[in-house]
């Protein structure tokens, strides 16, 4: 199987993931239930985490609305990364789902305006060893810091992991990224209040769009600037 991984490490760079990881399901024994790989495959094995990367001068210097349409590519682009992984995957007699990279998810609690993805793709890449959480809740990449949105394929193919980041990427006495919340809504070390955070996050343009706008926690964070 190390030959497949290689190959199917190759396969999903080439088809425009900056970076792919692999996690075993059983790195997954802390997730809450109905989160877990096999509550999206029974007979899952192993997931495979892809991510691309924002470019730096968006989440820095941009508009709310160029943020915005780069959050809408980057979905767009990792769902069919994902999609073109689950079709190779059967190529080989397995089987695979991807997940959803945003919406649509089940689990939705309107009073708290707190929602939880089918998998949660930022605890998958950390299993995968893609990176590590900072205290924003983000995940922290060695390559590209926490600018970066992510996928999640579950399949029954049994491939090796990908060794864990032991390395600090998130220095224990930074509180940058809690300091720079205008609203405060990061009250422990990677718990963000939802319903806090829900409320600046988005901007209601005057034509009545609502998009994306507040990212404060992501851009202080200068982990991954060259």
């Amino acid at each position: 199987m190390d030959n497949l991984k290689d190959k199917m490490k190759e396969f999903v760079l080439s088809k425009g993931a900056d970076l792919v990881g692999i996690a075993s399901v059983s790195r997954f024994d802390g997730a809450p239930d109905g989160h877990k790989p096999e509550d999206i495959l029974p007979d899952a094995k192993t997931v495979i985490v892809c991510a691309k990367r924002f470019p730096n001068s968006v989440v820095m210097d941009g508009l709310a609305t160029s943020y915005h349409n780069m959050m809408t590519i980057l979905y767009n682009q990792l769902d069919l990364i994902a999609y073109e992984i689950a079709i190779y995957i059967e190529q080989q007699g397995g089987v695979a789902i991807p997940v959803p990279s945003g919406e649509p998810y089940y689990d939705w609690n309107p009073d708290k305006v707190h929602g939880r993805g089918d998998l949660s793709h930022k605890h998958a890449a950390q299993a995968a060893g893609l990176g590590r959480l900072g205290k924003n809740s983000l995940l922290i990449t060695p390559e590209f810091g926490n600018r970066v949105q992510l996928v999640s394929v579950a399949t029954n193919l049994d491939l090796e992991s990908d060794p864990s980041v032991e390395d600090e990427l998130c220095p224990s006495k930074c509180t940058l990224c809690i300091k720079s919340c205008p609203v405060k809504a990061i009250a422990n070390e990677q718990q963000v209040n939802q319903r806090i955070c829900r409320t600046y996050m988005f901007l209601k343009l005057p034509k009545g769009q609502i998009i994306y706008s507040c990212r404060e926690c992501r851009k202080i964070c200068l982990i991954g600037i060259k």
